[in-house]
């Protein structure tokens, strides 16, 4: 072969390589943070990977659980409607009550059954909370988000219920920190507590940090175990950040709230207490961090 030719052989290939790891660097990660490709309508939904059933007396076996779904900016978002579906759990617990800490039509919203429709932000994210139950079976369940404007697309994850057993001691936020909703800055988490040895006894919640943080009245939903909301109570006005009696520990002394941060809640970190209330007065404590609005990785 002419060595001209092998030479610009050589140059042309060496440039389309070059092209082809910029097209990869463009749409492969920016920042650090995968980028889904673009026209596809691709989205993420991320679970708990199970929760244990709790609960004392009529709320036996009683679970929990928060869903973050996350889509492509670019091709669903601002407004783009998807529907989550649990039927499986619904089919296990009998019961399912969503919680949206901030809808864009009609503010704090909660709904019943199987299903339930929930607008994304402009960064494709949104942030719903559930209660399943009580009498919920132990198994293995799918949670779905259809979309539903065009591509049309379906995306799972698997939830667990897990029978009743003892946990470590301690206070865990689930999730610990989340990305507020660019349209409310609404947040939701789980404040799980165990305490051994303490079954049926009730147990304080303080979040002053998160009341604080959260700007708009009524700031903060506290959602106890029976679907109880402290909003709903002219005595939540004046407590300034905390619910006694907001939980009634089960025979494994596991015990659980949802906290929704209703909107306009500013970024950073806030202490979480819970706190038994009789002897030993025992106090374990925790941290959740609402983090800004932004594009979250799609898994």
């Amino acid at each position: 072969m002419d060595r001209r030719k092998l030479v610009a052989g050589l140059m042309v290939l060496a440039a389309s390589m070059l092209m082809l790891v910029g097209n990869a660097s463009a749409h492969g990660t920016v920042a650090g943070v995968k980028q889904a490709t673009v026209g596809n309508g691709e989205c993420g939904i991320k679970t708990l990977p199970s929760f244990v059933a709790q609960g004392e007396f009529d709320q036996s076996a009683t679970v929990a659980d928060i869903i973050e779904v996350s889509c492509d900016p670019e091709t669903y978002s601002a407004g783009a409607e998807v529907t989550i579906v649990a039927a499986q759990l619904y089919s296990l617990c009998h019961e399912v009550t969503w919680y949206d800490p901030n809808n864009q039509d009609y503010g704090f919203t909660k709904g019943e059954g199987r299903s339930f429709r929930v607008k994304l932000d402009v960064d494709g994210n949104a942030n719903v909370g559930l209660i399943a139950g009580p009498n919920c079976h132990v198994g293995e369940t799918l949670i779905s988000v259809d979309e539903n404007e065009s591509p049309f697309n379906t995306f799972t994850e698997s939830f667990k219920v897990a029978p009743a057993t003892d946990t470590p001691q301690g206070l865990t936020m689930l999730p610990s920190s989340q990305v507020e909703d660019a349209y409310s800055s609404g947040v939701i988490t789980i404040a799980e507590v165990e305490f051994p040895g303490a079954s049926e006894s009730y147990v304080r919640v303080g979040f002053g940090q998160l009341y604080d943080r959260c700007e708009v009245d009524p700031k903060v939903h506290v959602i106890t175990e029976d679907r109880y909301d402290t909003a709903d109570s002219n005595e939540y006005w004046d407590n300034d950040g905390e619910v006694t009696n907001a939980i009634q520990l089960d025979n494994n002394g596991n015990g659980f709230v949802l906290l929704a941060g209703d909107s306009s809640c500013a970024p950073g970190p806030s202490l979480i207490e819970a706190d038994l209330e009789a002897s030993p007065f025992t106090t374990e404590t925790s941290e959740f961090t609402v983090l800004s609005p932004r594009v979250r990785e799609i898994s």
